[in-house]
């Protein structure tokens, strides 16, 4: 991290007096060699690997033009049009009901087959051949519906395990430029804090809420096929206890976030601000010198810093969209379902879709959560940055 800052600084101070020596200068072959510099800079295979990934997998629905590096998508003015992304995730969400046309197609034909077999019922010398016809039906849409929810599931989890790695591969590049420019406080508080919750964020949700939604929605289900024995309660105080634990691991994370992150923006200011008046009194001729041109790079270089911050919040915000979206219509799949069968098989079925496209909704608002948190730290970051340099 040492050799990171070190160099930082020095390509920033070379770049700021390059450029205010020759403003209107036409190329040189020093300015390629500072853009090289800075490129080796801010390389990182872990970021420019994952950002492909999400190219190769959803070029075609984003407003991109001609965006190769993760770093560029500031510099793409495409990417702020919000007519192309309405477009773009038109298109997606369209292609998504598309693609799980059969899923929905299967449940409105098996519903309404139970329904046939209901209405023959008392057609049947023996009934017991009717009940289990139309038990073998309920079986095949709750593994229809169970079959989903693990869908949903393996859409939010992989999308939390690529914000964690994208997360982690850009902290130890955006602290180090932060702590470049002075906020060692910050840096030393907040590189655990997130990375800790940065871990502990997908176990969180894959090892604790998912299961118990999924409880959650078995014993609804449970509750309709057999009125005898009806544990609905049960379900709704694990769907509540799953609402509970993720509402306070939030505001957990939110409050230490806003309260801490002041409190090490205001003592890295002050502790920069003393620094420089200690120089500048106490060194002659040269120590009010220092701080100006220190001064002058760094506010320089918060651009860069900013740039890096903002385009991390872009993929972040990217990452999360589409597995939203995916996970969104397999949940509306189900609750339209039951809203167009309910009045032609108001039963036990209608309840069990109903109740397990809330469950897959539940998932989402999850995912929902863990994108917050991502987000949120890095705005937070950028903005103690420009805090701990304003009370300088």
């Amino acid at each position: 991290m040492n050799k990171f800052i070190i160099s930082f600084v020095v390509v920033v101070i070379v770049l700021i007096g390059w450029n205010g020596s020759s403003i209107h200068a036409e190329e040189t072959p020093e300015d390629e060699q500072i853009q090289e510099e800075l490129d080796e800079l801010f390389e990182s295979e872990d970021l420019e690997r994952q950002w492909q990934d999400i190219l190769n997998e959803y070029r075609d629905f984003m407003p991109l033009d001609q965006t190769d590096s993760w770093r560029d998508i500031i510099n793409d003015g495409s990417i702020f049009s919000p007519s192309d992304w309405l477009s773009g995730i038109t298109a997606f969400f369209l292609n998504e009901w598309v693609v799980n046309g059969k899923t929905l197609g299967m449940l409105i034909f098996l519903t309404l087959l139970s329904v046939f077999l209901k209405v023959l019922i008392h057609s049947f010398e023996n009934q017991s051949v009717a009940k289990v016809s139309y038990l073998v039906i309920f079986g095949v849409l709750m593994t229809i519906a169970v079959a989903s929810f693990h869908q949903a599931v393996t859409y939010t989890v992989d999308a939390i395990e690529a914000m964690s790695h994208f997360m982690l591969s850009l902290l130890p590049l955006f602290l180090s430029m932060m702590a470049a420019f002075g906020n060692i406080a910050t840096v030393a508080f907040f590189n655990p804090f997130i990375l800790f919750f940065t871990q502990v964020s997908g176990f969180f949700v894959s090892a604790i809420i998912v299961p118990l939604f999924f409880l959650s929605a078995i014993l609804h289900i449970a509750s309709e096929l057999n009125e005898e024995y009806n544990v609905s309660q049960l379900a709704n105080l694990l769907r509540q206890v799953a609402f509970i634990l993720m509402g306070g691991f939030l505001t957990v994370f939110l409050t230490v976030m806003s309260l801490q992150g002041a409190n090490t923006a205001v003592a890295d200011g002050v502790a920069v601000r003393a620094a420089k008046f200690v120089t500048s009194n106490f060194i002659p001729v040269i120590g009010r010198m220092f701080t100006e041109a220190t001064d002058t790079v760094l506010s320089a270089s918060l651009l860069i810093k900013n740039g890096v911050g903002l385009a991390g919040i872009v993929v972040i915000l990217i990452i999360t969209l589409f597995p939203v979206l995916k996970v969104l219509v397999l949940g509306l799949i189900f609750r339209v379902s039951a809203a167009l069968l309910q009045p032609v098989a108001d039963g036990p079925i209608v309840n069990m879709i109903d109740w397990m496209g809330k469950h897959i909704l539940y998932i989402m608002l999850a995912l929902l959560m863990v994108s917050i948190m991502f987000f949120f730290s890095l705005v937070m970051l950028v903005i103690i940055g420009n805090m701990s340099l304003m009370i300088r």
